[in-house]
Order: C-alpha cells, then sequence, then structure tokens
C-alpha cells in the first residue's frame, strides 16, 4: 500500500508522461473503473471516451488538426464534455462549465506554440484549467477508450510511461449485456462475433500483463463489483496514489455522482454484484455455446470454467443469437471460419 508520505515518482514526469489509459471490452467495467477513480485528488480523469487512438489519430491524422479538433468535440463520446448531445446514456453536465472548456481546448489546440503539441495531453490541460486543478497536483491522468486495447503499441510509442488499466469480465455475461443494449438501441448492427473477438484481444492482453510484458494491471469486473475496496485498493497501488476509500468507493463523473449505464437501464444505487451472473438465467444454451465455442481456451485462466461440453458446437456455432440480424449473422459466421483457418485479425 502506498503511504500518504510517500514521494510518487510519475509527479516528477512532465504532465504529458504521467498518462493512464483504460482499455477492454465494452460492458466489461471500464467505465465503472473510471468513475470510481474519477474523485481522486491525485488523479484528473476525463469522464467521457475520446477514441482518441482508434479515430482521431488513425482516421483524422492525416486530414489535420482541424479535423481532429472537429471529432473529439463534435462526433466522439467525449462531445457531452463540450455542450454535444449524448448518443445514448443519458448523461448530465449541466454542473459543467462546457462551453469554457471548449473554448480553452479550441484555443490550445490552435495557438502557433502548440503546433507539435499532442492534442490529447492539450485536451487534458484544458480539462485542468477548467476544473481549477494545478497541473502539479496531478500524479496521473486518465483516458478510457474501451478499444484501446487494439492500440496498446501506439499508446507506448507515444507515451512511453504511460500505464494500462485493463478490465475483462465473463464473456457469456458480455454477450448478454450487448444483447440487452441492442434490444433497448435498436442499432441493428449487433454482432456476435465481436463479442467473443473483443474478450479474446482484452484476454490475450491480461495474460501479457501477467508477464510483464506491458505495463498493465488487469481488473476482473466480477471482483470490481464483489469486493470494490479490494480491487481498487489493488489499482491505487499500482498508479501509486493514496487509497482513500470514501473517494474510491463512489463513483462520479467529473465530480457529480454518477448513476451508471446499466444495459438493462436499471438506476444505479450502489455497487453490485447482482449481474455478475445474471446471465445464466439470460442466455440459451445455444448462445453459451457461441460463446465457448471461441473462448473456452482461455476462459479457465480467468476464472471462467465452461458449461457445456464440446460435442454440440457445431449446432450453437450455427443457431443465430438473438437481436442478430442476417447480415451480421453471415459476417460472423464468416469472420469466425477465418480466425479459425488463418488466425485471428486486430479488428
Amino acid at each position: 500500500m502506498v503511504s500518504e508520505d510517500a514521494p510518487n515518482m510519475s509527479e516528477s514526469l512532465p504532465l504529458d508522461q504521467r498518462a493512464c489509459f483504460a482499455a477492454g471490452q465494452a460492458k466489461s467495467g471500464t467505465t465503472l473503473l473510471i468513475a470510481l477513480l474519477d474523485g481522486h485528488p491525485q488523479l484528473l480523469v476525463l469522464p467521457e471516451e475520446t477514441a482518441y487512438f482508434p479515430t482521431a489519430l488513425n482516421k483524422y491524422g492525416r486530414a489535420g488538426r482541424r479535423a481532429q479538433v472537429d471529432y473529439l468535440t463534435k462526433q466522439a463520446l467525449s462531445r457531452v464534455l463540450f455542450g454535444g448531445a449524448p448518443e445514448w446514456e443519458k448523461v448530465d453536465y449541466n454542473h459543467f462549465p462546457t462551453t469554457e472548456f471548449r473554448d480553452r481546448f479550441e484555443g490550445a489546440a490552435f495557438h502557433p506554440k502548440n503546433a507539435k503539441k499532442d492534442l490529447l495531453v492539450i485536451m487534458v490541460e484544458a480539462y485542468a484549467a477548467t476544473l481549477g486543478r494545478p497541473l502539479d497536483s496531478i500524479a496521473r491522468w486518465i483516458e478510457k477508450t474501451p478499444a484501446n486495447r487494439r492500440f496498446i503499441p501506439q499508446i507506448l510509442e507515444r507515451f512511453p510511461n504511460s500505464k494500462i488499466l485493463l478490465t475483462i469480465r465473463d464473456p457469456r455475461a458480455v454477450l448478454a449485456a450487448q444483447i440487452a443494449l441492442e434490444r433497448t438501441r435498436k442499432t441493428r448492427q449487433f454482432s456476435a462475433y465481436y463479442c467473443v473477438s473483443h474478450w479474446l484481444q482484452a484476454a490475450r492482453l491480461g495474460l501479457r500483463a501477467e508477464a510483464g510484458e506491458i505495463p498493465a494491471i488487469l481488473t476482473r469486473y466480477e471482483d470490481l463489483v464483489a469486493d470494490p475496496a479490494l480491487a481498487m485498493a489493488r489499482v491505487c497501488e499500482y498508479l501509486g496514489i493514496r487509497f482513500e476509500r470514501e473517494v474510491v468507493l463512489t463513483p462520479t463523473k467529473a465530480g457529480k455522482v454518477w448513476p451508471g449505464n446499466s444495459a438493462t437501464a436499471r438506476d444505479f444505487t450502489t455497487i453490485s454484484s447482482e449481474r455478475a451472473r445474471s446471465w445464466e438465467g439470460e442466455l440459451t444454451p445455444e448462445e453459451i455455446g457461441w460463446v465457448e465455442w471461441h473462448c473456452r481456451e482461455l476462459m479457465p485462466h480467468f476464472g471462467y470454467e465452461p458449461r457445456l461440453t464440446s460435442r454440440r458446437f457445431a449446432s450453437h456455432w450455427a443457431r443465430p443469437v438473438r437481436q442478430e440480424r442476417p447480415k451480421q449473422y453471415i459476417k460472423s459466421r464468416y469472420y469466425s471460419i477465418r480466425d479459425k483457418l488463418l488466425g485471428p485479425r486486430n479488428k
């Protein structure tokens, strides 16, 4: 455990090298994890996803800074911090000065002295200034985008002293959550393949973290909701910050209590393990079989024991998953076969 009087080595680093990135799979607890860190006085947490590496850099990087700024302020989920409308989740930022933040960010982004400065660092500095946080009080700043899991090499190249917070959840629970989410949102884009392929990406990163190959710590969603104090004490130790129980057990966004983002639209009251095993009564045997056919080799390593035998996996594999439309069904089975024959792609 970190002593309250112990110096934090990261505070001696330039701000751009005090980075921390949260990554994992959608519905695996990344949002809950950073919400529990949001109020910590030694951290600065961007409360909304920027998709900085997946999109701002890799899609709009060649288009120039104007295109990147427009993406971050008008298209990414982070747009709500600049006064934009939320996509799905009901987020209330009436307490946050969105106009001031946007003016600070855009003014700094296009100032000649910052022409070669990393745009995400400029956003972090603008966010700190908007909150009135001195930069020397920040041991680590945190950006969360689940798809960061695909960009660990680029993250470490750009921010070599960064730390990575990984989350993982039972892949059967992830599928159940995604089915419930699609039932509510009706995007018509639900992919059973991405549920398993994204889990495998996160699991392989977890193995690399355990082997010391990347500077990361893995937190299981089930552990986080079962004993949040123990899980968060471990995360705080990894980040080199004090464990302040009352702070890190109260999820907030930009300082305001966070109401949760349950796929079943339940109101958040307290951290609970109620949803951790609800998949058992929500998934059909065929849906469980779809997950286990793809993930069964790595599931036991993370404490997720398969339930079904392998002799019926062919029928499980072929049966459509609920909320899966014909186009997505065909693509999912094609990608599944391709991965088995040629190895997984980084999708």
